[in-house]
């Protein structure tokens, strides 16, 4: 019996359950979610990823790329209905003997975690991938008990570390700071074809200046000083087309009939959601990342910074974490028209510029903030906290060994 346990525990992999709040579009959370679940070692880790609000189309995408995937339906975290679907949870748990529960979202961080506090589960992990505007009053107090079920804490970046350390008092030996990766493979994937035929769409001629905003329609985005600097500019550029590349009621509705109301349909287009953003990154000078609040460590601009596009982004979240000022791209203050506007005409003139920050900003991603690191960083991090929390304990290799704290006699 004892040497059937020391191959079992020599042999388990690690189960992992995430909990994500919603799985309907790619935003920069269901991104990472994709990206981690198909890229961790298989030998070594079991992923099951549960959604409590989706739809098929983003259901597909993860099962077509052979994730395991859960849905529980989840409306709303309190009341009967959340009640009968924590059974359902509580169940999937000790069906799949869960090791792991990690949270993404803030219904996930308060709802999953109770389930999993209840059900046993040794190791907890809450993802905090923004600076939590939408986090409210009553958020921030039920967090006050729910954190201290928490085994540790992850952020995308510094400047969130930060603000979940002066905003709900948790100790910084409990976060680790892990950035996101961007993928160099897949700039293969960039179709020439499609590239052409959008530079034809939106009459792209040889001398034309493109500037691109790739962001969901959301307040926190920014998108009003975005299209207030596009007002202040268009004069002074000739030839000046703007796309904006992202999705989101009611928003979306709202810029686009006011750019049709200013005439301005014919230099500024808003593409809705689409599924390859490189093709549409491959026609642009350069990129504008405008959040005025709630930023974490924005996907797009690794893309856009991977490609060589020089990028101006508003100096909220981790952008100066990606960013050297000055140097592989330009931070301004947010909420500032002029500001931006100013940075614009400042690459606009200066083609020498453009050419030098893309260049750096591709060598920094290609540096810091590639996948395979990304990836690297997080299965040394779970296998330390299976290691702290878990009877197994695991080795440097990544191999069981049996607890020192273990009643089991060793042969």
């Amino acid at each position: 019996m004892l040497i059937k346990e020391k191959f079992a525990q020599k042999n388990k992999k690690i189960n992992i359950l995430f909990f994500i709040d919603y799985l309907h579009y790619f935003g920069g959370t269901e991104r990472f979610l994709f990206n981690l679940t198909t890229r961790l070692n298989h030998e070594r880790f079991n992923c099951i990823v549960c959604p409590f609000n989706f739809n098929q189309y983003a259901l597909k995408i993860f099962r077509d790329a052979g994730i395991h995937v859960e849905p529980i339906p989840v409306t709303r975290i309190y009341g009967l209905s959340a009640f009968k679907q924590a059974s359902k949870i509580r169940s999937l748990i000790r069906k799949y003997n869960i090791d792991m529960v990690q949270t993404f979202n803030i219904d996930s961080d308060i709802y999953g975690t109770i389930i999993a506090r209840f059900s046993g589960v040794p190791v907890i992990i809450s993802s905090r991938r923004d600076l939590g505007t939408y986090r409210k009053k009553r958020h921030l107090m039920v967090s006050k008990v729910i954190n201290k079920y928490v085994s540790h804490f992850l952020a995308v970046c510094d400047a969130v570390a930060r603000r979940l350390s002066e905003r709900e008092k948790i100790a910084a030996k409990q976060i680790t700071t892990i950035y996101n990766g961007f993928d160099f493979a897949d700039l293969a994937k960039v179709d020439q074809q499609r590239v052409a035929e959008l530079r034809k769409r939106f009459n792209i001629a040889s001398s034309a200046f493109v500037i691109g905003n790739v962001s969901h329609f959301r307040p926190e985005k920014g998108y009003h000083i975005f299209f207030a600097a596009i007002r202040k500019v268009r004069p002074s550029i000739p030839g000046l087309r703007v796309i904006a590349v992202g999705a989101g009621e009611p928003l979306f509705s709202e810029f686009k009939n006011e750019m049709e109301k200013e005439g301005l349909e014919k230099c500024v287009f808003l593409t809705g959601y689409v599924p390859n953003v490189l093709d549409y990154l491959s026609v642009m000078d350069i990129c504008c990342l405008t959040p005025v609040s709630n930023e974490g460590f924005s996907n797009a601009l690794l893309e856009q910074m991977a490609m060589g596009i020089p990028v101006i982004a508003t100096d909220v979240g981790g952008n100066r974490e990606a960013i050297v000022h000055g140097e592989s791209g330009l931070i301004i203050p947010p909420n500032d028209v002029n500001a931006l506007a100013d940075a614009i005409m400042n690459l606009y003139k200066n083609k020498k510029l453009r050419k030098s920050f893309g260049e750096n900003a591709k060598r920094r991603v290609e540096s810091k903030f590639v996948v395979e690191k990304m990836i690297e960083q997080m299965e040394q991090f779970y296998r330390e906290m299976y290691r702290k929390n878990c009877n197994g304990k695991l080795d440097f290799n990544g191999e069981s060994v049996l607890s020192t704290k273990s009643n089991a006699l060793t042969v």
